[in-house]
Order: C-alpha cells, then structure tokens, then sequence
C-alpha cells in the first residue's frame, strides 16, 4: 500500500475540511439515528463505539438516548468532545479499542452502535470485537452495524457490490481543495482493485505561503467480505442469538439502506 492507514492523520486533514466546508455532515447521517429511536423508545444507555468526529454521537444524544463514545484516535476524541461540548450535551468519550470493551463495560448497555464492522479485514480481529461487544450488552441488548443487507443474503453479494463500485468509480480524482488563512489542501485520491478490496490511496498535498510543501499519505481499504452471508456466521459465534435487518430511508441522499442489529 501507498501508506498504512493512520486514524490520527486522516482526522487531522478531515478538521481542516471541517473549518472550510459548509457541508452538515450531521444532517445526512441523521435518518440512521431517528429510525433507530423509533425501534428502541424510552430511556436506552447506548455506545457509540465509532465515534470519529462526532456526528453520530451528537446526533444519537440529541434523539434522546443516554450515550456514551468510544475512539482510539487523540484527534478525533479532542474534536468531538468539543463539538459535543458546543452542542451542550453531555456525553463521557473514551479512550477504548473495540476488544477491550467487553471487560471494561461489561453488561453495561443496552444498545452497541457501529458504522465501521465492514473496516476490520480479518476475521479473527472481527471475531474478537463482536465477542467484546457482546459482552458489553445487557440481555436483550443489541448491536447495530451497517454494509451488511439481508435483503441480499447469498454468497458474493459484497463482491457484487464490489464490481459495482469499481466500475462506477473515477480511479484518479481529486477529491477535495480547500484553503483558509493562507493555506491549501489539495486531497487525491487513487484506487486501486484488488481480488476483495478497494485500497483508495489518499495523497494530501498541504501548502503555506511560509513553508515548502508537503506530502502526506494513508491508504482506506475498502473490504467487501462481511456482506450478509460473511457476518452472519460470526455474529453467530461470539454469541448473539438473533439477527434482524430493516430497511430506512435516507431522505437526505435519496437511498434506501439497511440497518441490521444482532440481539443478544
């Protein structure tokens, strides 16, 4: 890979974008969290466990549930604990990788939130997130995550969307530039196929009037294994005994998409 994937540097650039771009990033995931509230009523202590720059947190705490966040990257638990702070709620961010949640919060929630299970490329890692999730869920709780879809339950299903993506994506593009106070971020990004993946090489060149310019990589991989048919097996052995998937619209994006939670 063109750079190993570095949490803290990706954060880093993403803020910058932040200050320079109007987008409501909050606005166009927010569908997720009110259906999701709709399913689970009344009072419900949930973790975010990606919790990233906030976006889900704050938006999760404003739906009304008792929510607490969890991140491995410094710069994204500063930036969101400031915008969570801003948005004047209240919310404990912590500094706890996935497989360690289980000992740590054991039996503590109702409900474990995760947008980034289909991140993880080896089985055995994921295993070992789903296990400690498991563990953090009181009984009856779920875990709630994403990508996968039981409306497409075969094997291959995440291959197919793989060729999809691929044939629908720009290979070399620039995918932002932004400038503020004298300084230019320009963001490209190259894809690259693979037999199961996407690796997509960020290229960030960051420009100051009183500096020389610099050049700074990571590399996203996107993975396509854990479709519906990939994820069930393992959700299975760490423990949770029912799947279910509902389909919510994103008014924003005009899509439709599936929200899955695993009971334990």
């Amino acid at each position: 890979m063109l750079g190993e994937l570095d949490w803290d540097r990706y954060w880093t650039f993403e803020i910058f974008r932040r200050a320079c771009d109007p987008l409501d990033f909050r606005r166009y995931k927010r569908d997720s969290q009110r259906a999701l509230r709709r399913m689970h009523p009344g009072s419900v202590r949930l973790l975010d466990s990606t919790l990233g720059l906030g976006d889900h947190t704050i938006n999760l705490a404003e739906e009304g549930f008792t929510v607490e966040a969890c991140d491995t990257s410094t710069v994204a638990r500063r930036y969101a604990a400031a915008a969570i702070a801003e948005a004047g709620l209240e919310v404990p961010v912590l500094d706890l990788p996935w497989e360690a949640l289980g000992e740590a919060r054991r039996g503590r929630y109702d409900l474990v939130f995760n947008d980034a299970l289909h991140w993880v490329e080896e089985p055995d890692a994921l295993l070992a997130a789903l296990r400690s999730f498991h563990e953090a869920l009181r009984p009856g709780g779920a875990l709630v995550w994403f990508f996968s879809d039981a409306r497409e339950p075969e094997p291959g299903a995440g291959l197919r969307l793989l060729e999809w993506d691929w044939e629908h994506m720009v290979p070399e593009r620039v995918a932002w530039e932004h400038s503020r106070q004298g300084r230019t971020v320009t963001l490209t990004i190259v894809a690259e196929r693979r037999p199961e993946v996407i690796d997509e090489h960020h290229i960030y060149l960051d420009r100051s009037p009183d500096a020389a310019p610099k050049v700074s990589t990571l590399t996203m991989r996107r993975i396509y294994r854990w479709d519906w048919a990939g994820i069930a097996p393992l959700l299975k052995e760490a423990g949770f005994r029912e799947l279910r998937s509902d389909v919510v619209q994103n008014e924003a994006k005009g899509y439709s998409f599936a929200l899955n939670r695993a009971f334990k």
